[in-house]
């Protein structure tokens, strides 16, 4: 009996640690939500062929704590750069290429907007700059040149 509980509670825990994941937020529904949790919102720009994308989607978007991160301090968007909420995030906040990340108030004020493709320590440190708000106070430069 011992053994089947053993089982059964290693096999629960497998399964909710295999489900853990980024709640990305449909685009219509985010500002609304950020507002009511009192959250910024990460917008993520992405292309289906974009090799950058595809290796941060499987490496720090993987990570377990990345994920606890986005999902306590952020309301995330990910959205295809060619569709039509894609179209008209690029027209509103401004597009670097892929990937894009759109750092943005509640109100729908950008905050920054950041390219690239980020390891997971360097990800969870941008992720900090704006979730501890430094970024009220001091360019993204100077912060990193500190920590």
């Amino acid at each position: 009996m011992k053994k089947v509980v053993a089982i059964m509670l290693f096999s629960l825990a497998f399964a909710l640690s295999s489900v853990a994941k980024i709640n990305w937020e449909k685009y219509e529904n985010a500002f609304k939500k950020a507002k009511k949790e009192n959250k910024l919102i990460m917008i993520y720009i992405y292309s289906p062929e974009c090799h950058y994308c595809k290796e941060m989607e499987k490496t720090t978007f993987q990570d377990k704590e990345v994920q606890r991160t986005v999902n306590k301090y952020f309301v995330p968007i990910k959205v295809r750069k060619c569709s039509e909420d894609g179209l008209e995030i690029r027209k509103e906040y401004g597009y670097l290429g892929t990937p894009t990340f759109h750092f943005v108030e509640a109100n729908g004020k950008k905050i920054k907007s950041i390219f690239g493709a980020w390891k997971k320590e360097d990800f969870l440190k941008i992720l900090k700059f704006f979730y501890e708000e430094h970024y009220k106070n001091k360019s993204m430069t100077d912060y990193f040149m500190e920590n």
